[in-house]
């Protein structure tokens, strides 16, 4: 059998929901909402219900473990684009008839303007 965790964790785009996971009547599992953790890691009690310190501990490690994923994936993602960009540019000058450059050239072309002009403005930030 598999061990029971003590707490869930619901994801949203935001942070997350946590729960209490509690055996109920019949051996069902109960789920009680104890708090709400941000993005920045900040922890809101729900309703009644205040975390204790063993969970508040509990919920500051699934939050760094998540940022950590987090990153590793959009580092992953960027090496995706990378890799799918010079497939593009192979795509291009190799197979691509006219038609298909004509069809896919400026959708390509404003991705790229955008991409770029959002990397030289945060680059330019840096060095203010």
């Amino acid at each position: 059998m598999l061990d029971r965790p003590t707490l869930y964790f619901r994801r949203k785009g935001n942070g997350a929901a946590v729960y209490r996971v509690a055996t109920g009547e019949h051996a069902r599992l109960d789920l009680l909402q104890i708090a709400v953790l941000k993005q920045n890691g900040e922890v809101k009690p729900s309703g009644k219900q205040d975390p204790t310190v063993a969970e508040l501990a509990e919920i500051t490690t699934w939050h760094d473990t998540r940022k950590a994923e987090q990153l590793a994936r959009d580092t992953a993602q960027v090496d995706r684009l990378v890799g799918d960009m010079n497939a593009v540019t192979q795509w291009v000058q190799a197979r691509a008839s006219d038609k298909q450059i004509a069809q896919a050239a400026q959708p390509i072309l404003m991705a790229m303007h955008d991409l770029r002009a959002t990397l030289v403005r945060r680059l330019s930030d840096q060095g203010k």
